[in-house]
């Protein structure tokens, strides 16, 4: 099934990517998969079961990828654009935009 939205990812999360595929491949894979291919094949990102609201926030979601997070903003009521603003291991600080 071909993705109705895109998918951006930021510079942070992009960093993120690139350092844990040196100390975790098995993990990089793992989110890599997800961010290119669970992702954009499905047709609603946000009813994923992985995926929750965050509170205090009108469109920002989080998707769980085993120990990470993965958040991120979905605009407009059409899920057209995806923007992966952090990608984080599980702690206090995960949530923390």
């Amino acid at each position: 099934m071909m993705t109705n939205f895109q998918i951006n990812i930021n510079k942070k999360a992009m960093k993120f990517m690139k350092d844990i595929a040196t100390s975790s491949p098995k993990d990089h894979l793992r989110i890599y998969n997800f961010l290119n291919s669970v992702l954009p094949a499905c047709e609603n990102p946000c009813t994923l079961p992985n995926a929750k609201r965050l509170q205090g926030f009108k469109n920002h979601y989080r998707w769980r990828v085993g120990d990470f997070r993965i958040v991120g903003i979905v605009e407009n009521g059409e899920f057209k654009i995806v923007q992966i603003v952090k990608i984080s291991k599980r702690d206090e600080n995960t949530y923390k935009i």
